[in-house]
C-alpha cells in the first residue's frame, strides 16, 4: 500500500508559501527554513500525489493546473483547521484567532490599515490574513470558505452568505488629469470615449454591457485590460479612459492624477458591502471585525470620501433623491 506520509499540513504549508511567493528562495526567507529542505518537501509531495505542482523558470516558479487545484483546496483545509482551533480556544469574552479578510484594491487602501491598527488596540489576540481581489473572485472564495469576510461590490445573492451594505458607490468616467471637461457625462457620451475595460465576466463590465445593450449604445472599447493597476497606468499615460466606481480611483483623484466625472442617464449605483458566511455569523472574532469594518466605512462616509462627485451632481439635480 502506497504511503502518503509527505501529504501533511507541513507539506501543504510549505507548498502554499512557495505558491504565494512564486519562488523557493523567497519562501525560504519567509519561512526561515533552508531552501533545500523546502525543495525536498515539495518534491516528496509531488511524488506522493503523482503530479507536478510547479513549473520552474529563471524568475521563479508558476503553479501548474494540479497545483492551482491543490492550493484552492489547501486554503479550505487551512480554514477548517483555524476554525477547529478557534472553537477550541475562544472564550465568550476574548476574540482571538486568525481572520481572513478579502478586500477590493482601492477600498482596501483605506480600510485595511485602519482595521489592523484598531484591531491591534482592541483585540490584540486576533491575527489577520489579507487577500486582495475583485468582487467575483472574493465572492467565490467566501463561498468556498477560503476567506471569512469580504468587502466587495454588489455581491450576488447566495443562501450561505449574509450581506450588509456599507454605502452606495457610483459609476464614473475616468481620464488623465485635464482631459474631462464636465463633472457629469450621459452614459451615451461616456461610451463614446476610447475605453479601457476589463473583459467579461468581470461584474462591472457585465453591468456596463447590459446598460449599453438595453439602450442600443455601442461601447468604444479601444483596449481590454483585466489588471486594474495596469489600467490606471495606461490612463495616466493618456492611452484611454475607463468606467469604474468613484471609490476605485479616489486616491488617484486626491493625488491629481485623474479627472473623474459622474456617469448619468442612467446613474449606475454600485453598492459596497461586507459579507460573511451565515454559518459563521456567531463567531466572536468575525463579529467584532465585521463591526470594525462597518465603523471604519461609516467614518469615511462622514468625511465624504466616496461621495464628493455624487453629492455635487445631486445639487444639480442629476441624481434622483
Amino acid at each position: 500500500m502506497k504511503s502518503y506520509s509527505h501529504f501533511d499540513i507541513t507539506g501543504l504549508h510549505y507548498f502554499s508559501v512557495v505558491a504565494e511567493e512564486r519562488s523557493f528562495s523567497r519562501a525560504s526567507a519567509r519561512l526561515r527554513i533552508a531552501q533545500p529542505a523546502i525543495s525536498r518537501k515539495i518534491k516528496a509531495l509531488e511524488q506522493d500525489l503523482g503530479v507536478q505542482l510547479f513549473t520552474r523558470h529563471t524568475r521563479g516558479v508558476d503553479l501548474t493546473e494540479p497545483g492551482e487545484s491543490l492550493l484552492r483546496n489547501a486554503y479550505g483545509l487551512f480554514r477548517q483547521i483555524e476554525n477547529l482551533r478557534d472553537h477550541a480556544v475562544t472564550s465568550g469574552e476574548t476574540p482571538r484567532g486568525v481572520v481572513t479578510v478579502g478586500v477590493l484594491p482601492t477600498p482596501g487602501e483605506y480600510i485595511v490599515p485602519k482595521l489592523v491598527e484598531q484591531a491591534r488596540k482592541l483585540y490584540p489576540e486576533i491575527k489577520f490574513r489579507i487577500v486582495e481581489g475583485y468582487s467575483g473572485d472574493l465572492h467565490a472564495m467566501l463561498v468556498n470558505q477560503e476567506i471569512n469576510i469580504a468587502v466587495m461590490h454588489a455581491p450576488m445573492p447566495h443562501p450561505d452568505i449574509v450581506v450588509h451594505d456599507l454605502l452606495v458607490d457610483y459609476l464614473c468616467l475616468v481620464g488623465k488629469a485635464g482631459t474631462l471637461k464636465k463633472t457629469t457625462y450621459p452614459f451615451a457620451e461616456a461610451a463614446a470615449f476610447p475605453l479601457i475595460l476589463p473583459a467579461a465576466p468581470n461584474l462591472l463590465r457585465l453591468r456596463i454591457d447590459q446598460i449599453a445593450e438595453s439602450r442600443n449604445i455601442g461601447l468604444n472599447v479601444s483596449h481590454q485590460c483585466n489588471g486594474f493597476w495596469l489600467t490606471k497606468a495606461l490612463i495616466r499615460n493618456g492611452a484611454g479612459y475607463t468606467m469604474v466606481t468613484f471609490g476605485s480611483v479616489v486616491t488617484d483623484l486626491e493625488k491629481g492624477d485623474f479627472d473623474v466625472s459622474l456617469v448619468a442617464d442612467p446613474n449606475v449605483p454600485w453598492p459596497l458591502a461586507v459579507a460573511m458566511r451565515a454559518d459563521q455569523h456567531r463567531r466572536l472574532s468575525l463579529v467584532v471585525i465585521k463591526g470594525l469594518i462597518e465603523t471604519i466605512v461609516a467614518e469615511l462616509r462622514s468625511k465624504q470620501i466616496w461621495q464628493q462627485i455624487p453629492q455635487a451632481a445631486r445639487l444639480k439635480g442629476e441624481i434622483e433623491a
